[in-house]
């Protein structure tokens, strides 16, 4: 049997096995979808940099939830109240 050659992608995914596992084969950079394997390091900076543009707003948007998730239980609520009756007691609102 003929053993097939690996991609450099499957070779980098067999040696960092976690942190390159979900590398994908594709990226995208304006607009055009390219091969990873062919692409430049500033083509690879350029599609990190769009999807974290992509990423920041719900990044926001779960760290605002979390923080008024945290400072509800600082205020000892408990899962069945309302956000209302927490904190209109808390800050006299």
């Amino acid at each position: 049997m003929f053993k097939r050659n690996r991609t450099l992608l499957e070779k980098l995914k067999n040696q960092h096995p976690f942190s390159l596992e979900n590398i994908p084969q594709l990226i995208q950079i304006e607009g055009e979808d390219l091969n990873i394997e062919n692409t430049t390091l500033d083509q690879l900076a350029f599609a990190i940099l769009a999807l974290e543009n992509e990423v920041r707003p719900m990044n926001r948007r779960l760290y605002a939830l979390r923080e008024l998730y945290d400072l509800a239980r600082k205020r000892s609520a408990l899962g069945a109240q309302r956000m209302e009756e927490i904190f209109a007691k808390a800050e006299g609102l």
